[in-house]
């Protein structure tokens, strides 16, 4: 047992899940720090302890007295599988060897990249003040641009504003000369026909009254010629009597006629 390197997988996978590494480096560490007088009587205790306290919650210092536990932590690291052989990362000598080519060629990759830095430190100083100045004149141009750009785009703003005003008020003149002129159109035609209508009205109110003149004369001239014959009775009934003529009917216009 005293190296399971050249064991077989299934024996060192059955020390992995039985934590019997563990268990070993807890119960040497509590032999090497306390000392007990009877190791055996103290292994059997200890593995008691360990065996109700659960292999879950094992400690590497479970089994050392509080009063003798040490104050450094210990590394990470375990020298038990490192005895055991059951840790797959052991150092072999193909890791070293890469481990070593690594360390090479990073040392030899730093120090060319300082020995660059220093062989290409050729730039002159007018150069290098000649792209500081290339750099300072692109920012001032650039910040020229940027006050240039504050500036337009509250004036382009007020333009679009005032024009839309300015187009929004034509817009209303528009409408409302087209409002105008149909309003006049239509007036003109309403007075239009309102004139021709009246026309039409006085010449049939004319041609009533010239009628009704007509009759009026012909039934005057009939009863005079009946006044010689009847006397004094046919006047009171030509008084009397008279064709019927509704003034109302005619227009204003041929009532002042």
């Amino acid at each position: 047992m005293a190296s399971l390197r050249t064991a077989k997988a299934w024996v060192k996978s059955y020390f992995k899940e039985n934590y019997i590494p563990q268990v070993c480096e807890a119960l040497l560490c509590g032999l090497l720090a306390t000392c007990p007088e009877d190791p055996l009587r103290y292994l059997e205790v200890m593995i008691k302890y360990i065996i109700e306290s659960g292999l879950q919650r094992l400690l590497w210092d479970m089994c050392i007295d509080p009063s003798v536990k040490p104050k450094m932590r210990r590394l990470s690291e375990t020298y038990l599988e490192q005895l055991f052989g059951l840790d797959d990362q052991l150092m072999t000598p193909e890791l070293m060897i890469k481990a070593c080519s690594f360390y090479t060629g990073n040392l030899v990759k730093t120090y060319f990249s300082i020995w660059r830095d220093a062989a290409l430190s050729h730039i002159t100083e007018s150069e290098t003040m000649a792209k500081h100045m290339k750099k300072a004149k692109e920012y001032n141009n650039f910040r020229l641009q940027r006050w240039i750009f504050c500036h337009w785009h509250p004036y382009v703003e007020n333009k679009k504003q005032q024009l839309k005003e300015a187009l929004s008020r034509i817009q209303k003149m528009f409408y409302c000369y087209k409002l105008i002129n149909i309003l006049t159109k239509w007036r003109d035609k309403a007075r239009c026909r309102n004139k021709k209508r009246e026309d039409d009205l006085l010449l049939k109110h004319e041609l009533q009254l010239r009628k009704w003149k007509t009759k009026s004369k012909s039934k005057l001239f009939t009863e005079e010629e009946q006044m010689f014959l009847q006397g004094s009775s046919s006047e009171c009934s030509l008084v009397g009597e008279s064709l019927p003529c509704d003034i109302s009917l005619l227009p204003e216009r041929a009532i002042l006629q």
